[in-house]
């Protein structure tokens, strides 16, 4: 039998107790007068030993009551009776650490992420427990009561700041979060803590990028090694089994024939003699590598044998650090050279492990309505997790959200809970190594959108003249406000429309014309698009911002200051906060002296820290380590801004058009592309509503439904840009200076055929972000592993935490509902917890659970105890199973209706005669699916690619036949074993759709399925058979044909011929990209200026056109004027 679901068997609970209700005679059954009173505090548990099953616990006796059969065993099932003291120290510590089955699941219920109670939505279905005679159902306050004491005891929690600007806001223990991590069983295993060195063969994961591998200050990374029982600290004289001392600097590891080894970093270190003597000289610019099975002495060590038994200078004698290029010598200054690294004396023989995280900031709605509740909130995850475990939403952790308080005043308390873990460590249990480790968190990535990323980094914004926040890059000079930050120009969407976002502010705001840009400045802003700019870097902008509150600190400096932003593009917004206070306090005061004393006097008052508290993280640059944002950048940029230029601008009034261009997408095969057949009049009809998924959709199958409805300008820049998304997206990527040289040269092509089609498109500040991409995917990895679409999922479940509270303390509130949701989570997982027996729930005068800073103290000390540490009982794992409820998704498995036939029957056997002789003894059956190994079902009639015989290579073929043996072990589980395919060519080149044609070969070979890496999409060459909408299809509404017809696509043209293999397709692009044709060379220089005079020249006719008819209006007020003189008498001459 199929085992229950978490809901099921809630579900089954309370059926099993109204069944049993009904079935009753006895309608006045005893009652046990010590029943639980609402108002009685919970007591506490007290440990009685181990068993078994787990830990035993014992609940005073005053809480014993009626039980419906739980699983705890002694009786048997469906009947209800009295709990004996045997059957209560059983049943306890099967549901450990909760009460019983009722208490648990109602805890679980109340605590899932998408599964929110409210406080009267819980006493509704208490009350409708009670009212239908279920036995000992809790109250509210009970429940909440408990749900106080288990949060308290092994959960996570939240602590109150006062913010700078004077704004309260709850964050949630980072370090308790990272210690439920580690003793996670679900999550643990997963984790790295050393960077991988992959020699540029493989970059999949942020620890085989270079942010992590080279760039993160050696005093951030996992500081030891331990090999044996000796540990190897970086930043400490070792030796090795050479003889040689050296330093190393830090640790990392590459795989080695299958398995992954250990090395070090490390600078030469030599021997010298001094006035005082031996001392050792650290030469900085040599680095060599040395394994750690080479490792001989350790730093304890080679203090005892070095003069002893080596005669070398004493290891904790250094003199200085070289650096030869330079010729510079400096003091050793990385550690105290006679107690070495610090971390040693932390760790009291404890491993040392660093934990990079992923922190991430956006705002959303905490409303259901349309009426906007901006709620901003900060999200952290694991980045030594993997791509398929980081992007899973039950890896990604809330810290802080408020609705009043702006993002930097929160993160000042994140950053304040980030310097002290830094400083002292994060003690956790290793529930791998079932050990005590101390863990070093750090910051790899800020992500969130282009304007958060911006004032993260503490830039002005993307409608400033210096608009991006990673260089010195210069767009046009705008006419708004420099402090003016909203956003026109992401939301638009047409250059038709939409000449720039700042004539966009302009005519807003009423202001004056701007003169045209000329030709040259035109060129030269276009090619400042299409590269990198001089990088920007967090110590001149520190200076920069010094020098505004320097210049603040006297009086009248507000223009200078605002004229400063503008010029440099750095703009602090907390810091402006402080700024204004300065610039009000002298306001109304007259003469210099009264305005500096009242200056002085608020600069007294301000606080301690008064700038973004970004700048405080020693690891990083928010300039250069906010990595560019695929999603907004891409999906919800470019393909936004083309598709909505498309259907709102060049289609605009062109009804006939825009129904073909339905029928098409409605028509279009998306076999191999992982998404669900489009709906042609939703991507057309609300073009500018759609969301990432549905853009991610059009950019896979633009080029194949557009073909003639827009110019070959515009057609070329659709095609490069759906050849460029699957290279984005790419999750693994092998050579990876080939592929980012690929990547470039594909971004290079894309810009250049946009500029091509109009240069109006380089106003907007995304075409240029997009030139880093290359170099962050260098720094941190494929570019989904700091996409922030799990992220953006993540903000309905706030929402909904928001939407199922009072409001009245929303941070508070929506911080303590996911700190219950990590402790149910913990808990489910089977995750390692020190129970605290010392505390008593307390409520508050609300009722509801009592959770401030003073908790923080009541918590036991990190023990070291293996005793110490428990899991729940077997009642609560047996809720979640061994997630044996993904047996339903076996239907997705190939099945086998066919009847058993000889192998000569099939196709298999008629295109490859040679096996019949091998197999004419046994019979097989067709399959009408597989499943491949990476999740795609593959039919007869799919494109796939192949794994090759040699080595590395692939090609690619239809599937004709699927097939399995009768009585094999497959064909017991339904499944195909093998499948017949032609061989197929992709080398011919597709002409405009820049992609190749599939040519079918008269070849067949039968292969295993397991050599089949994924199905591919294929689509009809339209373009050139001119393949029309004159077929029709039956429509269905509510599931029920309506006996209307609508248009659908009729291919032309033999149906093996010309179809062609779409690269444009994201999933599983890794296979396809050994089938890219080479993208068409293009010249810059000409590109750039042929655009750039036909949109001055274009822009100057605008400007003849509008003069002409201001002109003409002019002229008709006045004619009417001239008549009226004329009938009054006079003439013109007179007048």
């Amino acid at each position: 039998m199929r085992p229950f679901t978490f809901e099921q068997e809630v579900t089954r609970t309370v059926a099993q107790a109204l069944l049993e209700r009904l079935d009753s005679d006895d309608e006045e059954e005893e009652r046990e007068e010590g029943d639980i009173d609402e108002d009685d505090v919970v007591p506490e548990p007290q440990v009685l030993g181990k068993s078994r099953r787990g830990i035993c616990i014992a609940w005073p006796r005053s809480l014993t009551y009626r039980v419906v059969d739980d699983g705890a065993g002694g009786s048997p099932p469906n009947i209800r009776k009295r709990a004996l003291a045997q059957d209560d120290a059983q049943l306890r510590r099967h549901w450990f650490p909760w009460y019983d089955k009722i208490s648990c699941t109602l805890d679980v219920l109340m605590h899932l992420p998408r599964s929110v109670f409210s406080q009267r939505q819980l006493d509704l279905f208490l009350w409708l427990l009670r009212v239908n005679d279920v036995e000992d159902v809790p109250s509210v306050r009970h429940q909440l009561r408990l749900n106080t004491a288990l949060q308290r005891a092994c959960g996570v929690d939240s602590i109150a700041y006062k913010g700078v600007l004077g704004h309260t806001y709850y964050v949630n223990a980072l370090h308790q979060i990272i210690g439920q991590e580690m003793a996670n069983p679900r999550v643990r295993p997963h984790l790295s803590f050393y960077p991988e060195d992959t020699g540029g063969q493989l970059l999949e994961e942020a620890r085989q990028a270079a942010r992590w591998l080279d760039e993160v200050a050696d005093e951030f990374l996992t500081p030891m090694i331990r090999v044996g029982s000796k540990d190897f600290y970086v930043h400490e004289p070792l030796m090795g089994d050479d003889g040689v001392v050296r330093m190393p600097m830090r640790w990392f590891t590459r795989s080695e024939h299958g398995q992954s080894v250990l090395y070090a970093r490390c600078w030469d270190m030599l021997a010298i003699n001094t006035d005082s003597g031996a001392a050792w000289r650290v030469v900085e610019s040599k680095t060599h590598e040395i394994s750690a099975a080479h490792l001989l002495k350790n730093f304890p060590e080679l203090c005892e044998t070095a003069e002893r038994v080596y005669g070398l200078p004493d290891p904790r004698n250094i003199l200085e650090v070289v650096d030869p290029k330079g010729g510079t010598s400096r003091p050793w200054l990385h550690t105290s050279p006679n107690d070495g690294n610090p971390w040693r004396g932390r760790a009291k023989g404890h491993r040392v492990l660093a934990f990079p995280l992923w922190m991430y900031c956006d705002d959303t709605s905490g409303n259901m309505s349309k009426k906007w509740n901006e709620h901003n909130s900060v999200l952290v995850t694991a980045a030594g997790l993997p791509r398929e475990q980081l992007q899973k939403e039950f890896n990604i952790h809330f810290l802080t959200t408020s609705n009043i308080a702006p993002p930097l005043e929160m993160m000042d308390g994140v950053i304040e809970q980030l310097r002290a873990s830094q400083k002292d460590g994060i003690w956790a249990w290793d529930c791998v190594l079932n050990e005590p480790v101390l863990i070093l968190p750090s910051v790899l990535a800020l992500l969130g959108d282009n304007p958060m990323q911006s004032e993260f980094a503490c830039h002005i914004g993307l409608q400033a003249k210096l608009f991006c926040r990673n260089c010195w890059c210069k767009g046009r000079d705008v006419l708004s406000d420099p402090d003016d930050d909203g956003r026109p120009a992401e939301d638009a969407g047409s250059v038709a429309s939409d000449d720039s976002a700042q004539s966009a502010i302009a005519k807003k705001k009423g202001r004056a014309k701007r003169a045209l840009e000329s030709m040259a400045d035109m060129v030269t802003r276009v090619r400042s698009f299409l590269k990198p700019g001089v990088p920007r870097n967090k110590d001149e902008t520190a200076r920069q911002l010094r020098s505004y509150f320097a210049l603040a600190s006297t009086p009248g400096t507000k223009t200078t200051i605002r004229n400063k932003r503008t010029e440099t593009g750095i703009k602090d917004t907390l810091q402006l906060a402080h700024l204004e206070t300065l610039f009000k306090s002298y306001k109304n005061k007259n003469g210099r002296s009264a305005k500096q004393e009242a200056l002085a006097e608020a600069i007294a008052r301000l606080p301690e820290q008064t700038t973004n508290p970004i700048w405080r993280i020693r690891e990083l640059d928010a300039h250069q380590d906010t990595p560019v944002e695929v999603l907004h950048v891409v999906l919800l940029g470019f393909v936004k801004y083309f598709w909505r230029d498309l259907v709102q601008g060049q289609l605009k009034n062109k009804a006939t058009a825009k129904e073909l261009l339905i029928t098409r997408l409605s028509s279009l095969d998306v076999s191999g592309l992982g998404i669900s057949p489009l709906s042609g009049k939703t991507l057309v009809q609300y073009a500018g509503s759609l969301t990432g998924r549905d853009f991610r959709a059009i950019a896979q199958v633009a080029p194949f439904v557009i073909h003639d409805m827009v110019s070959q300008d515009c057609y070329d820049a659709w095609v490069a840009l759906s050849r460029l998304v699957p290279l984005i997206y790419q999750p693994r990527i092998e050579n990876v200076s080939e592929h980012l040289e690929l990547l470039k040269k594909e971004i290079d092509h894309f810009l250049l055929c946009t500029a091509r089609w109009t240069v109006r498109w380089f106003n907007k500040p995304k075409f240029h972000i997009i030139v880093h991409l290359v170099e962050h995917i260098r720094r941190f990895g494929p570019a989904g592993l700091f996409a922030t679409e799990s992220f953006e999922s993540f903000n309905a479940v706030i929402r909904a935490k928001s939407v199922h509270s009072n409001r009245q303390a929303p941070s508070r509130d929506i911080a303590r509902a996911f700190a219950q949701s990590n402790r149910i989570r913990h808990l489910l997982s089977g995750g390692y917890f020190m129970y605290n027996t010392s505390i008593n729930p307390t409520t508050t005068e609300d009722g509801t659970a009592g959770n401030n800073n003073d908790e923080m103290t009541s918590r036991e000390a990190f023990s070291f105890d293996r005793n110490r540490w428990r899991t729940v009982g077997n009642g609560p794992l047996s809720l979640i199973g061994e997630h044996s409820t993904v047996t339903e998704y076996l239907g997705f498995e190939s099945t086998s209706s066919e009847e058993a036939k000889p192998l000569a029957q099939l196709a298999t056997g008629k295109r490859l005669p040679g096996l019949l002789e091998r197999h004419s003894a046994r019979r097989f059956r067709t399959c009408q699916e597989a499943i491949l190994f990476n999740g795609d079902p593959c039919h007869p009639g799919d494109v796939v690619i192949v794994k090759s015989m040699h080595p590395g290579r692939t090609f690619v073929a239809r599937v004709d036949e699927l097939l399995t043996p009768v009585g094999s072990v497959l064909e017991l589980s339904r499944r195909a074993d093998a499948a017949l395919l032609r061989i197929a060519q992709a080398t011919r080149p597709a002409g405009r759709y820049g992609m190749p044609y599939l040519d079918l070969q008269a070849e067949w070979c039968l292969v295993s399925v397991r050599d089949l890496l994924c199905t591919v999409n294929v689509q009809h060459a339209c373009a050139i058979h001119r393949c029309g909408a004159t077929g029709t299809t039956e429509e269905r509404q509510e599931r029920m044909l309506t006996g209307a017809t609508k248009p659908t696509i009729v291919h032309q043209g033999p149906a093996d011929e010309d179809r062609i293999i779409n690269i444009a397709q994201m999933r599983d692009a890794f296979y396809l990209r050994p089938y890219r044709p080479t993208a068409e060379e293009l010249q810059v220089d000409d590109i750039v200026t042929r655009a750039v005079a036909r949109e001055v020249d274009g822009q100057k006719t605008a400007r003849a056109t509008e003069n002409d008819m201001a002109a003409s209006q002019v002229a008709r007020v006045e004619r009417p004027s001239s008549r009226a003189h004329s009938m009054d008498g006079t003439t013109g001459a007179a007048a």
